[in-house]
């Protein structure tokens, strides 16, 4: 039997934003399973299940719901979402240890890392640093982000390059209107 991945060494924040931020510009680390199954290689965890691609979708839910909670944060109302992916997700409460929820049955990777992620979520969530999880407000970004400012007024994951650019486009926008033709 295969043991379920727990987070690998990250924290519960750690773990929501590396789900998160899989997909940035045209790069998708959860396109099919073999993508998927690398991008957890990557963070260090040996030994990987297959995904099957049904779970690999409830996975992609998990990173849109995930996002969808970091823009709330960041002051933006996300677009409406289907959940009937993640509604779906078999899990269970697991006792021992410190509680938590497990895929049921565990053994599929990308079931396993959204019931990881789902009691993740739960935790944080319920923490006064939760605030502080944002997403970027750059449209084409959206990359999530702890927010250490000391006022919890970070807007964009880089200000030296979504920030920057937004100061841009406002600044065009306000001395647009003063031109004449």
């Amino acid at each position: 039997m295969t043991q379920a991945p727990a987070r690998p060494g990250l924290g519960d924040e750690e773990l929501l934003i590396a789900v998160a931020n899989t997909a940035h510009g045209e790069q998708d680390e959860f396109t099919d399973a073999g993508t998927m199954k690398a991008w957890w290689s990557g963070l260090g965890v040996p030994g990987a299940t297959d995904p099957s691609s049904q779970n690999v979708a409830a996975l992609r839910t998990m990173r849109s719901l995930i996002r969808g909670l970091a823009l709330r944060n960041n002051g933006i109302e996300p677009a409406p979402a289907d959940f009937a992916d993640l509604e779906a997700l078999p899990l269970r409460l697991d006792l021992r240890g410190a509680p938590t929820l497990r895929a049921d049955p565990a053994g599929d990777l990308a079931r396993d890392i959204c019931a990881a992620a789902a009691a993740a979520l739960l935790r944080a969530t319920a923490r006064p640093s939760w605030p502080r999880v944002k997403a970027c407000r750059g449209d084409d970004c959206r990359w999530v982000f702890i927010d250490g400012s000391r006022n919890c007024s970070r807007r964009w994951c880089d200000m030296a390059n979504c920030g920057n650019r937004a100061k841009i486009a406002a600044f065009r926008d306000r001395h647009r209107g003063g031109q004449t033709g």
